[in-house]
């Protein structure tokens, strides 16, 4: 079972060795890895030529323009050859025996079915307080970054990303559990997670950029609901509905509005209110550990 691994990147040339290696350690060798250079400025492209000049199972897709995030996997996912799909940032590692789990859990998927798979992630980092945690907690699994492996046919569906999106993690994360018919939940950590200054998420940042990063993100909600390409199921639905009316009462920092918003389980109308108040987010950045993976995706 071939295991497409789509790979957009940005100035990675600091990690983008280990990366790939994380990758050629593995046992399961039936995979190819799709980079798509989204416009860097450093030394990555030439060490992804580098390693692809010794194993053409790394394949450099686009290079020399920046596309935006979305529109990268996009192209990566065009050209992608698999059976299974999945995702891995180039500061992010495989952990070891990560792709024969998900050779061996999608395997159990028929013939053509809407089939994917999620997992634990384990976090790494330079930082003591953002080293070594497994995360989401207790028995649920990861339903974005590098823990989504879907089916072909799944892939199919889910996939081109609006390109509008500044990231793929919410589309994907939230059309792949809703539209897939069989949906393993493994929780063993198979992707390792490097938290540092230059992530996306945006964990790091004082409220005026976090709130201006995340909203745009937010919007995968919204577009989600619009869209005319598959049908969601009503549930599904329901709880994007919910989580966008809570999104616009985060804009105008108005807590009470988000914990009266009806349709979402507290513990995630508690993550929105952390993430509407500056001095909330302060809290939430400050008990960071503590307090993550504890919405369970």
């Amino acid at each position: 079972m071939k295991i497409s691994i789509l790979s957009p990147v940005f100035n990675e040339e600091l990690h983008i060795e280990e990366m790939i290696e994380s990758v050629q350690a593995q046992d399961h060798q039936d995979w190819e890895i799709c980079f798509v250079d989204d416009g860097s400025t450093d030394a990555t492209v030439a060490k992804i030529q580098a390693a692809a000049a010794r194993d053409p199972r790394l394949r450099l897709i686009a290079h020399g323009s920046k596309l935006g995030k979305a529109a990268a996997f996009n192209r990566a996912y065009a050209a992608a050859t698999g059976e299974v799909v999945t995702i891995l940032s180039g500061d992010d590692r495989l952990a070891p025996g990560a792709l024969a789990t998900r050779a061996a859990d999608l395997a159990t998927c028929r013939p053509g079915e809407l089939g994917m798979a999620t997992y634990k992630l384990r976090s790494f980092s330079d930082d003591p307080a953002f080293d070594g945690m497994v995360l989401p907690r207790g028995d649920a699994t990861s339903a974005s970054g590098g823990s989504l492996t879907f089916t072909r046919e799944l892939a199919q569906i889910v996939f081109p990303i609006p390109e509008d999106l500044p990231s793929e993690d919410i589309w994907l994360g939230c059309a792949g559990p809703a539209l897939s018919r069989r949906h393993i939940k493994n929780p063993t950590p198979i992707w390792e997670y490097r938290i540092h200054g230059g992530n996306s998420n945006p964990r790091h940042r004082d409220f005026e950029r976090m709130t201006a990063s995340i909203a745009p993100r937010h919007e995968a909600w919204r577009l989600l609901l619009e869209q005319d390409r598959f049908a969601l199921p009503e549930a599904d639905r329901a709880t994007l509905q919910a989580r966008y009316a809570a999104e616009q009462h985060r804009r105008r920092g108005d807590v009470l509005g988000i914990l009266r918003t009806p349709g979402l389980p507290l513990i995630d109308r508690l993550g929105f209110a952390g993430m509407a108040d500056p001095r909330l987010w302060a809290l939430r950045r400050r008990f960071y550990r503590l307090l993550s993976g504890r919405q369970g995706r």
